[in-house]
């Protein structure tokens, strides 16, 4: 009787942890949402390298704008990129994650949810939903970067499961 009980109540635990993940959907991002996403990333990636010492602020917004090109030369329709909307239980639209995936491995190029969404477990529930649809997929793992500052994100990734592959550090010499 033990037993039973035991796994009643984990199955009973699993389904709600499974019932709470997946309050988010991911949609695949419009054509209005990508120029209004790209815009807004290729700054914010500018301002990144520059705030952690990768780029001088001389150039940065050219040099972001030409990462992007590479990997998004057709936009939304680009080959390996997956771009999606992430969308609340109300079908609001709350972020966006765009992932690259090439020989059953994916990258997480971007994953942004929206500033009033923020601490409310939108991107724990959106890791998730990616971890399912790269399964369907048959995708086997998944990487990303973060940078060193954002240590919020950081934290999210490693209660998402993603563990640490390798550190870059730098000295600034004056």
């Amino acid at each position: 009787m033990k037993r039973v009980k035991e796994n009643f109540t984990r199955f009973f635990f699993d389904t709600i942890l499974r019932t709470e993940l997946n309050l988010v959907k991911l949609e695949p991002l419009q054509q209005n949402d990508f120029e209004r996403f790209l815009e807004r990333e290729i700054r914010n990636y500018a301002e990144d390298h520059v705030r952690n010492g990768n780029w001088s602020a001389e150039g940065a917004m050219e040099r972001s704008r030409a990462e992007f090109e590479h990997y998004l030369p057709d936009g939304i329709h680009s080959k390996h990129q997956y771009l999606y909307s992430i969308i609340d239980e109300q079908g609001n639209k709350v972020g966006v994650l765009w992932v690259q995936v090439k020989d059953r491995n994916a990258f997480i190029f971007d994953f942004v949810i929206d500033e009033a969404f923020r601490g409310k477990g939108y991107g724990k529930q959106a890791l998730a939903a990616m971890d399912e649809k790269l399964k369907s997929m048959d995708v086997e793992s998944v990487g990303l970067h973060v940078f060193g500052d954002n240590v919020v994100a950081q934290e999210l990734y490693k209660k998402a499961g993603f563990q640490i592959t390798d550190i870059q550090m730098k000295k600034i010499l004056e």
